[in-house]
């Protein structure tokens, strides 16, 4: 490996997940004139539902597989075609004349201003989740059901903490963890980062944090010190060999408990769990949200990213999708709301919670309003 390995891992990481300048020069770079963006459409069977996605790449891999998630659950298998990649002036005229049921653009928070308001809604492209920790930060934040969950769980596999410094702990998290987990869980669509950045921007200013069952290390998570090792951050995450029984058995769920636990006694004053997407239905943001963190922009090149959501057919299909699917979208004010859809027929799902520190207030919005107009 070359003296310049290190420096070009460090330079890269900052390129993707830095602040400040690093997060300014990125979001320039992102919206330069005559740049060319991401162009995917899906379509459920027998045209029962449409969706076009235009504009950050980014949006394939963070925004577009849980919409077509749900889209495959409401009206069917769904295929994807790749559309010719448009420049800005072309997203900006698909808005005022779109071409499938639903319209979804990724672009920055100033250019969502010049788009049709009309029955649209306007997320945020990615949130933060933080918690703050104190010596008893498992306690203070988490409800008593669930403490007394976990506690049972941790005496029935006699979970410990083990942190690992060595390289060779980065090793076997990365190879036996990391990369069979995104690989059994994510496939084709796994995002990752690479060995180089792992080691030489995440680890070497971190450690590796283990779930350890008996004499095996059956989970992980590889976390960055910052702020002077006053906050955590949970960057990469991977079970043993990537097996399904380490999820059944609440090893990952350990992973987030035992951090917590660490964090308290090594004078950590804030755990940070990582980016996440604006959709409250995914079952990690639902796991993330019982542990009471605070919910916010992030503050890497994401901050001033925003995602546009417009209907534009009124079907049973589209409202189907609509109710099924709870957003966290952006107010006038750039604060973050917990918006569920309705109708008279279709109660919105309350099951889906999205409230909790950080999101100011919930948005019910009637279909038979919203879709005035179609």
């Amino acid at each position: 490996m070359t003296a310049a390995a290190p420096l070009s891992a460090w330079a890269r990481y900052r390129w993707t997940s830095g602040t400040g300048g690093w997060a300014q020069a990125r979001e320039r770079w992102a919206d330069l004139p005559g740049r060319r963006f991401s162009h995917q459409v899906l379509s459920a069977a027998g045209d029962r539902l449409s969706l076009a996605y235009q504009g950050f790449p980014e949006g394939t891999t963070y925004v577009l597989p849980y919409l077509r998630d749900q889209m495959a659950a409401h009206a069917g298998p769904v295929s994807a075609t790749e559309g010719r990649p448009p420049t800005w002036r072309r997203m900006l005229h698909a808005a005022h004349r779109p071409t499938t049921d639903l319209l979804v653009l990724g672009c920055s928070r100033e250019r969502v201003l010049r788009l049709p308001a009309a029955r649209s809604v306007v997320l945020p492209f990615r949130i933060n989740m933080t918690l703050g920790i104190d010596a008893e930060a498992v306690h203070s934040s988490v409800s008593g059901n669930e403490r007394r969950q976990f506690a049972k769980l941790r005496r029935s596999h006699g979970w410990v903490c083990e942190a690992g410094t060595d390289l060779s702990d980065l090793e076997f998290f990365y190879r036996r963890m990391h990369l069979p987990t995104m690989a059994s869980r994510h496939g084709e669509e796994a995002r990752s980062t690479d060995w180089a950045v792992a080691r030489h921007a995440l680890f070497r200013h971190g450690l590796v944090l283990f779930v350890r069952e008996g004499d095996r290390r059956v989970a992980g998570v590889l976390a960055r010190l910052e702020d002077g090792g006053r906050t955590l951050w949970m960057r990469l995450l991977g079970v043993l060999e990537g097996a399904e029984e380490h999820y059944r058995s609440g090893a990952v769920k350990a992973v987030y408990y035992l951090t917590m636990e660490w964090a308290a006694r090594h004078g950590v004053s804030q755990v940070n769990f990582s980016g996440g997407d604006p959709f409250p239905g995914k079952g990690v943001y639902q796991f993330k949200r019982r542990l009471h963190p605070t919910v916010s922009h992030p503050v890497d090149h994401f901050r001033h990213r925003r995602v546009y959501l417009r209907a534009t057919g009124d079907t049973p299909a589209v409202r189907d999708f609509l109710v099924a699917t709870p957003l966290l979208t952006v107010d006038a004010s750039e604060r973050l709301v917990a918006t569920h859809f309705f109708d008279s027929t279709r109660p919105l799902r309350s099951d889906i919670r999205a409230d909790g520190l950080g999101v100011h207030g919930a948005r019910a919005i009637d279909l038979d309003e919203f879709l005035t107009g179609v």
